[in-house]
């Protein structure tokens, strides 16, 4: 009984040292189809033609609780969690709080932000840069702030790209730069 015991304790210990490799590889390999096979090798669902930028941290212990469906873009520096010990640290008796994350297709996730466990980001959704989302994203809405609030739908800033308003908000981008780059 002691050698089955230890045993599984050697294979656990193994299996948690390969996930912690493979997060710090998934995170910090400078190529996004790389950081893809990292993910998906730790559990992570990932849908095709996803983008996952550099320093992207998704969920260290439960990465098999977060899917990411097709056509997704992440920026760098978000952070998808899909448990909080917060309440368990305070106070045993509480349990590790789990819930799914689920980031549906065409959604794009701002540099930065911050998903919390149990959220849904809807089909074609915008999070903005630095947003921490801890309640559901109503597909076709952008979403901002601390925590995230819808502040407009998808379609109305789309109108506002005909518009004179982005017209002159693009003015302080400088097409010289556009053009130097390409």
């Amino acid at each position: 009984m002691k050698k089955l015991i230890r045993r599984f304790y050697v294979r656990m210990r193994y299996s948690l040292i390969l996930k912690s490799i493979l997060h710090i590889l998934a995170m910090n390999v400078p190529h996004d189809k790389l950081r893809q096979m990292f993910y998906r090798l730790r559990g992570t669902k990932i849908g095709r033609n996803v983008g996952i930028a550099h320093g992207v941290f998704i969920e260290e212990s439960r990465p098999y609780l977060v899917t990411i469906e097709d056509n997704v873009n992440i920026g760098p520096g978000v952070v998808i969690v899909a448990h909080d010990s917060s309440y368990h640290c305070v106070k045993s008796q509480i349990p590790i709080m789990l819930g799914e994350v689920i980031i549906q297709r065409n959604a794009f996730i701002g540099a930065g932000a911050i998903i919390l466990p149990g959220v849904i980001i809807g089909e074609f959704a915008i999070v903005a840069a630095g947003a921490v989302v801890k309640k559901d994203v109503p597909p076709r809405s952008i979403v901002a702030g601390v925590p995230a609030k819808v502040i407009e739908t998808v379609e109305k800033a789309l109108e506002k790209l005909d518009g004179t308003e982005i017209k002159e908000e693009m003015k302080r981008y400088s097409m010289e730069t556009f053009k130097k780059y390409k």
